[in-house]
């Protein structure tokens, strides 16, 4: 009798010991969970997410981490497209339902905008579509039973493309934005951060204030280098800002040394691999039309490849705890 009170005792601690507590949850929102991520182009590099990963892993090398990004390129959440663009822009709505259905994520996190305003003047129309292309992606993530987070549009720099400006009562589009895109996006931005009861991270505020401090040192100086698509600089500043909302116990260095730092990582190429086979895989199963539809019926090999790269992250976790 006694043996047996004492095994029930030894099982009891153990579970005790394994099971994690609503405040280990809470204080790891990235972990523990499956994480699906959404955007468009600066998404789909990914590059943002490869500096998340590898921050993620290396400060909590213990927890679990399952993020699936599938950005698509052109992307908008507004379904509104220009008439100059080469196919009409693809709507993460076409796709969000198929996401969802397939991934079953527990978290999401959301980053449209900058194309939702077709690098045009502000349009009362155009700003409505995209209210109401958030709105309904905040619902239909919230019906599913997972949460939502939203991250707002990264800045347009228009200093690198000067001479493809466009000004107001010109013709305006992804050739030639409107000169002042970066207050139209800084807008959208805004009126995220009212939106109640949903988390958001504002990259683009945060984005901005960098560039400044950048430009008050060289004003030829950027991160986003075609006015648009922020660079590996621009990547890290994205991923320090999630952080900083989401891990403010993670601490990171100046951005250009531990970029040139981190990229040489054994831990950083790996899950860097990782995510881009993860997100070409996932991103081709759930499908999208973009110009032309592609619509994939594997993820059996996806998995299979990812497991072998898990084993390789396992094993740099281990040497670096040596």
């Amino acid at each position: 009798m006694k043996s047996f009170s004492l095994i029930i005792l030894c099982l009891a601690l153990i579970i005790t010991s394994s099971c994690k507590t609503q405040e280990d949850i809470d204080t790891l929102p990235l972990h523990n969970k499956k994480v699906l991520i959404l955007g468009n182009s600066i998404t789909q590099n990914g590059r943002y997410v490869d500096f998340l990963e590898y921050y993620l892993r290396k400060h909590h090398p213990n927890e679990t981490l399952d993020i699936i990004s599938i950005g698509l390129s052109s992307e908008t959440v507004s379904g509104d497209s220009e008439a100059d663009h080469p196919f009409p822009r693809p709507c993460v709505h076409s796709r969000l339902d198929d996401a969802l259905k397939h991934i079953k994520p527990d978290l999401v996190l959301a980053c449209y905008g900058m194309n939702d305003g077709i690098f045009s003047e502000k349009d009362d129309t155009r700003f409505s579509n995209y209210k109401n292309g958030i709105t309904t992606l905040i619902k239909k993530v919230e019906n599913t039973g997972a949460k939502i987070i939203l991250l707002t549009p990264t800045p347009f720099d228009p200093d690198p493309i000067k001479n493809r400006l466009a000004n107001p009562g010109e013709p305006q589009s992804y050739q030639h934005p409107y000169h002042n895109y970066g207050g139209v996006l800084t807008d959208y931005a805004n009126w995220l951060n009212q939106i109640e009861d949903t988390k958001v991270i504002n990259l683009n505020s945060y984005l901005n204030k960098a560039l400044v401090d950048l430009k008050q040192q060289n004003p030829d100086s950027t991160f986003i280098p075609d006015g648009v698509h922020p660079n590996d600089i621009g990547h890290f500043y994205m991923a320090k800002k999630i952080l900083s909302d989401l891990y403010p116990e993670i601490v990171i260095d100046n951005a250009t040394k531990e970029v040139e730092r981190v990229k040489i990582e054994p831990l950083f190429v790996a899950s860097s691999n990782r995510r881009k086979l993860r997100s070409e895989g996932w991103l081709n199963y759930v499908g999208y039309t973009r110009g032309e539809t592609v619509k994939s019926e594997d993820i059996n090999t996806t998995i299979q490849k990812v497991k072998q790269l898990d084993l390789e992250i396992e094993q740099t976790l281990n040497y670096s705890k040596e």
